[in-house]
């Protein structure tokens, strides 16, 4: 059975696709069960490298089965089909970050830092779970017809349940990767998340990149120990820049944890 008429049997009709790598690809669908559009990630397993078929894929899973939280993608269901393809059913969304500052260039300040503590809040409350994302970046940020943040993509993630555990595996894009991970050395996974969310928050408010990811692996490192710089035009209020130096620190044992981030000045004042 194909998996169009699989998921068509289960109430799923599909309508466009919205996604598409190598071996998976997201289509959205509108569902009889859920009484609402649907995101269905199709995962071929015959086409997916092994090590992703058995070492990622069920950590993705995992994570997914244990998490809730109203900034995390909802996940409804799994559905296998003949075993070859695997079909994650979970929650729409509008549109990506990535969209969004592409649309207006870059974010207004109250409602980035509106967004921001969206996104804080839930990689809080995965830390605490103690679960890394290690992939968060502008394209894995949903956001709802009303603009709520909803990570995605647990593809990366993994459990990490004693503190001290060091990861080794190069995760997700450089491009929101820290100059541990870079360098290719064992790192702090919750320190990857703060450094990646910086990186995020700072396309956000300049709706460019803080750091040139065209060129060696050598030139990036170089660029990320260069301070940051922010066009006039931008108009970055002085306690934005200084929360993001704050999360962009190259050294992960002065880079705070999500918990020191979530009280910071910058996202604690109310806007005037």
């Amino acid at each position: 059975m194909s998996v169009n008429n699989a998921l068509k049997g289960m109430g799923y009709t599909s309508m466009k696709m919205i996604g598409e790598g190598s071996f998976s690809k997201v289509k959205l669908a509108s569902s009889q069960k859920h009484c609402c559009n649907v995101a269905i990630k199709i995962v071929d397993r015959i086409k997916a490298p092994q090590d992703f078929v058995k070492k990622f894929l069920p950590r993705e899973l995992a994570v997914l089965k244990r998490v809730n939280h109203e900034n995390i993608i909802q996940m409804h269901e799994f559905i296998e089909v003949a075993g070859k393809q695997l079909c994650i059913v979970m929650e729409a969304a509008s549109k990506d970050l990535l969209q969004k500052i592409e649309e207006v260039k870059r974010i207004q300040m109250d409602q980035c830092k509106s967004m921001f503590s969206q996104m804080t809040s839930a990689v809080n409350y995965l830390h605490q779970m103690n679960i890394v994302h290690r992939d968060l970046k502008c394209e894995n940020i949903l956001l709802t017809s009303d603009e709520q943040v909803k990570i995605t993509d647990f593809g990366f993630a993994r459990f990490v349940e004693d503190p001290s555990e060091l990861s080794r595996t190069f995760c997700g894009s450089r491009a929101y990767a820290p100059p541990e991970v870079i360098m290719g050395t064992p790192y702090e996974p919750k320190k990857f998340d703060v450094w990646s969310i910086g990186v995020v928050l700072y396309v956000m408010v300049t709706g460019t990149m803080p750091y040139d990811d065209d060129g060696s692996l050598k030139q990036l490192l170089k660029c990320q120990k260069m301070p940051l710089s922010y066009s006039d035009d931008a108009g970055v209020e002085d306690l934005c820049k200084t929360f993001i130096g704050f999360l962009l620190q190259t050294n992960p044992a002065e880079r705070p944890t999500i918990q020191q981030v979530a009280q910071h000045p910058w996202l604690q004042a109310r806007p005037s």
